[in-house]
């Protein structure tokens, strides 16, 4: 037993230990993580890899803009859809204003379909009626092209469904009053 097992419980320290020396030896013999060799003495030839992100295609020395790069890697994974729905949810406010976003939430964004829904039926027919404006707004802070139409709805009324069995008929009536 050496003076670094005394210290630790059931010798996790000897097994660093072993890991350091065996990558360290690893190390000095030349040979890689991927098991060649680092001099590449079997005269195979490096595969050349495809186009990095943020380069020039007949540039790559040239640094590009962070945004360019970005877009370019979000093209890349095919991302672009997701990226506009959170940037309309973190831009909401700003897109349409104050007032309406406290009222107006957006539901959900299908195939570029944007559907809304407002706390009051009011606030429903305001936005209806503001639509072709906020369909302006919404392209120019996302793209021509990100949303065709928008549906607005009103408010959801409550479910009276208490359980998993239901009773047919025309539901509660006297309720209010």
């Amino acid at each position: 037993m050496t003076s670094d097992d005394t210290h630790t419980p059931d010798g996790e320290e000897s097994d660093l230990h072993a890991a350091t020396r065996a990558f360290q030896r690893a190390r000095s013999s030349g040979v890689s993580a991927a098991g060649t060799s680092s001099g590449n003495s079997s005269g195979r030839t490096s595969k050349k890899r495809s186009k990095p992100f943020g380069t020039r295609a007949g540039k790559s020395g040239d640094p590009t803009l962070m945004s360019t790069a970005l877009a370019e890697f979000l093209s890349h994974q095919g991302w672009e859809d997701d990226a506009a729905r959170a940037g309309l949810s973190e831009h909401w406010r700003e897109i349409v204003g104050e007032d309406v976003a406290e009222h107006v939430h957006v539901e959900s964004w299908n195939d570029g379909q944007l559907v809304l829904r407002a706390d009051s039926t009011a606030w429903a027919t305001q936005v209806r009626l503001l639509t072709a404006s906020l369909l302006e707004r919404v392209r120019a802070a996302l793209g021509p092209d990100v949303v065709e139409s928008v549906q607005v709805k009103g408010p959801q009324a409550p479910s009276w469904r208490a359980g998993p069995r239901v009773v047919k008929g025309r539901g509660p009536r006297d309720t209010y009053g």
